[in-house]
């Protein structure tokens, strides 16, 4: 959504692009009501022509917020403005969130974005590395491709930590040094057992088969 944000700013400098999160939002808010200024808030947020809101499940339970949103949403739909909402689940699985917000959320284009599979996160860090001016072996970039499986964030922050331990600490380059990135001075995770697996290596000890 930043991406959106700062492509918006860039090739549409005259639009009012906003990006803020439910969290802030809801403060916002809290201190509008608290000095009296909730119109002030809802003229802002329903100037806006492009509206970011991230993590909009944290609004769970915040009843007048939601009925504001409400409102805001409804005020930037009807005027042809453009708004982007993320959350960690579709709309349909939102708890304790209206159900007139729900049917809203669902009104535009719902798009689940996955996480990145092995030549992705291989390509990225790839291009990543590049970018810092450093060409990583091919062992080194499968080997973090393997271990960070979780978003583009850690897959930069591993980068950058390489890239410092090669700048600060003189180190070459290489798988040992990529473990200590990636797990620090933690032991590598080993794989959860299964009943299979204790079967099939009984079964290689004693040199029986496994039925």
């Amino acid at each position: 959504v930043q991406g959106i944000g700062n492509y918006v700013a860039k090739n549409f400098p005259r639009l009012r692009v906003l990006y803020t999160d439910s969290e802030r939002f809801t403060l916002e808010f809290v201190n509008a009501i608290q000095n009296n200024k909730v119109g002030e808030f809802s003229k802002f947020y329903r100037s806006i022509d492009v509206l970011i809101v991230d993590d909009i499940h944290f609004f769970a339970g915040k009843e007048r917020t939601q009925d504001n949103f409400f409102h805001t949403f409804n005020s930037l739909y009807q005027a042809g403005k453009q708004i982007i909402l993320t959350s960690d689940k579709p709309p349909r699985d939102l708890s304790q969130v209206d159900d007139r917000l729900i049917s809203r959320f669902q009104w535009g284009l719902i798009t689940d974005i996955k996480l990145p599979d092995f030549e992705m996160r291989m390509a990225i860090i790839q291009k990543k590395s590049r970018d810092e001016g450093i060409d990583l072996p091919i062992d080194v970039i499968e080997y973090l491709a393997r271990h960070i499986k979780t978003n583009v964030r850690d897959i930069e922050g591993a980068i950058i930590g390489l890239i410092a331990r090669v700048t600060f600490d003189k180190k070459p380059i290489s798988i040992e040094l990529a473990k200590e990135v990636v797990y620090g001075s933690k032991p590598e995770p080993t794989k959860p057992l299964s009943i299979a697996h204790i079967k099939q290596v009984v079964s290689e000890y004693y040199q029986i088969d496994i039925d």
